[in-house]
């Protein structure tokens, strides 16, 4: 069966129970689009081992499994000095990006990703996709009043996982990125990491410079490209938090909306004094449609992960 945005093949193996589902793909005209029809299956999981290594070595960053899915952070530690109403920004925190990958069966795998970018390197980050058959989906910020200002673009492929990664690299390779990108392997925090993560309904990851991150799947069954995908493959809440001085943390969820969300999460946020960034959509040709809102507070840890899981209780999320 043929993506009509990749050219690629998607295994057959995933069109299943059609019988009972053919009358509504008809009705709603989903016939379209093959693809749709993988609706009723399962997203499969991350990629071998075999391809996690090559892919790592392609793109010269580390990368790890969790939650079924392998994600790659690409942190611009060159690009310095960044605040945010004078707290200054870590790159762990929210001067960065992150890949993901799922696998399709056949050796195929969906990905869905992206990346924080100067103003400068936009176009040629943006034309590099294009040439290598990789989607450009969104270009925005996630914060209005970051300084300097701090672009994000996102992306997806489907297909072959090293043609993919090339076709990344060979756009990383217009901008400044630095490489190799490497982890700690033993991050600690002075944040309560795994207190919040009880208030919040997720389990925390420690990243460089004592930053938490929270990641909060949806429940809908989310198709991209026509492909059934992950809650986990970048289309879920992100939560991250970075220690400031006197046991505070600065806070920037980036919470997963359907449109009938939207007024309520913004409106109880900008109530309790959450500072209301950028809201957009980060995918095309996603079903159900999300948006995206980035909303920026600093304070008590535990106070900020209470606040946000009052947000969350208003969307229709997974807690663990």
């Amino acid at each position: 069966m043929t993506n009509p945005e990749a050219g690629s093949q998607w295994p057959r193996r995933r069109v299943l129970k059609l019988g009972a589902s053919l009358a509504g793909l008809l009705a709603a005209g989903s016939l379209g689009n093959p693809l749709l029809l993988a609706a009723d299956t399962e997203p499969d999981t991350a990629p071998s081992d075999e391809v996690r290594r090559q892919v790592e070595q392609i793109l010269n960053a580390k990368g790890k499994v969790s939650d079924g899915v392998f994600h790659l952070d690409i942190d611009r530690k060159d690009i310095e000095n960044v605040t945010l109403h004078g707290v200054p920004i870590k790159p762990s925190f929210q001067i960065n990006g992150s890949l993901f990958f799922q696998t399709g069966g056949g050796g195929r795998v969906m990905m869905n990703a992206d990346l924080a970018l100067k103003a400068e390197e936009l176009d040629r980050f943006i034309d590099r996709l294009i040439v290598n058959n990789i989607v450009f989906q969104a270009e925005h910020q996630h914060m209005f009043d970051f300084s300097p200002v701090i672009w994000f673009v996102h992306f997806r492929a489907e297909g072959d996982p090293l043609r993919i990664a090339k076709g990344v690299k060979s756009a990383l390779d217009t901008t400044a990125t630095p490489f190799p990108q490497k982890t700690p392997e033993h991050p600690t925090t002075p944040l309560p990491a795994e207190e919040m993560g009880r208030i919040i309904g997720a389990k925390p990851d420690v990243k460089e410079d004592g930053v938490v991150t929270f990641d909060v799947p949806r429940r809908e069954r989310i198709m991209l490209g026509g492909v059934s995908i992950s809650p986990y493959l970048n289309v879920d809440t992100d939560i991250a938090f970075q220690p400031l001085e006197g046991g505070k943390a600065a806070a920037i969820p980036d919470y997963s909306l359907l449109a009938s969300e939207v007024q309520r999460v913004v409106g109880e946020q900008s109530h309790r004094g959450w500072e209301i960034g950028c809201l957009y959509n980060q995918e095309i040709a996603e079903s159900p449609q999300l948006y995206f809102s980035h909303q920026f507070k600093t304070g008590d840890p535990l106070q900020l992960a209470r606040e946000i899981r009052s947000a969350l209780n208003l969307t229709n999320v997974k807690f663990e």
